[in-house]
């Protein structure tokens, strides 16, 4: 077992490092990022500004792998606040080097404290060690670990069109139930944005929206279209 310490700036802006069994109260997903991503010429990723619509706090992202995971995170109706890269892991390897592991983001979802990393497209020997000790940061930190990967294909083209519409600000709760109550049955989207007499361009992107909120259904293993077919959630009998 090696000693782990957790650096992160507080919520009055004061850089600390303690022990990880010293941080079990430390609420991350409220902390602002330990260091905020810079681009610079030669860098083989992209720094991005991702805006959480379900909580309105801004996540600086350093590359568009953590964006796209990022965009997982907003549409995940369990995950309430989040937080982007505020803690890092710092240890001596076994060879007395130190060695540091940042995770990607920490939420709070299901009433837990979750730090979630993202995987490496070629996992190694190093990222192996990490896991390994944020593993046994996370047992006296009581954090709960989770690896999530980026979207790819179908799926991030999907999750691209459906993040472009999830601004909830501006909607009109009346279009919304309206466009709700077309989907009776699945139907195309275009169709049920007429039978709902909204305009096609604003129907389809309040869909998309809808769809976003998971108020609307849809194959998620098909590319998403103004002809896809779309369903409401059912409703739930009382018993």
């Amino acid at each position: 077992m090696v000693e782990v310490s957790v650096a992160y700036v507080d919520q009055f802006g004061r850089h600390r490092e303690l022990p990880a069994a010293r941080v079990r109260r430390v609420r991350f997903e409220e902390l602002s990022t330990l260091a905020v991503p810079v681009a610079y010429p030669g860098r083989s990723s992209f720094v991005t500004h991702a805006w959480a619509s379900a909580t309105g706090q801004r996540l600086d992202c350093a590359s568009l792998r953590q964006q796209r995971v990022g965009m997982l995170l907003d549409r995940d109706p369990d995950v309430a606040l989040r937080s982007a890269g505020p803690l890092e892991l710092r240890w001596h390897d076994d060879r007395g080097r130190p060695a540091r592991l940042r995770p990607a983001f920490v939420a709070w979802r299901r009433k837990r404290r979750e730090v979630i990393c993202i995987p490496p497209e070629e996992p190694d020997g190093r990222w192996r060690a990490g896991q390994a000790v944020l593993a046994q940061a996370a047992a006296q930190a009581d954090w709960h670990v989770r690896v999530l990967a980026p979207p790819t294909g179908v799926e991030l083209d999907n999750l691209q069109l459906l993040y472009a519409a999830r601004d909830p600000r501006g909607r009109d709760p009346q279009q919304a139930q309206h466009l709700v109550q077309a989907f009776t049955a699945p139907r195309p989207i275009r169709a049920a944005v007429r039978a709902a007499g909204l305009p096609r361009l604003t129907g389809i992107d309040l869909a998309y929206h809808l769809i976003w909120q998971h108020r609307l259904h849809v194959d998620a293993s098909r590319q998403l279209t103004p002809t896809s077919t779309a369903w409401a959630t059912p409703v739930q009998e009382a018993p």
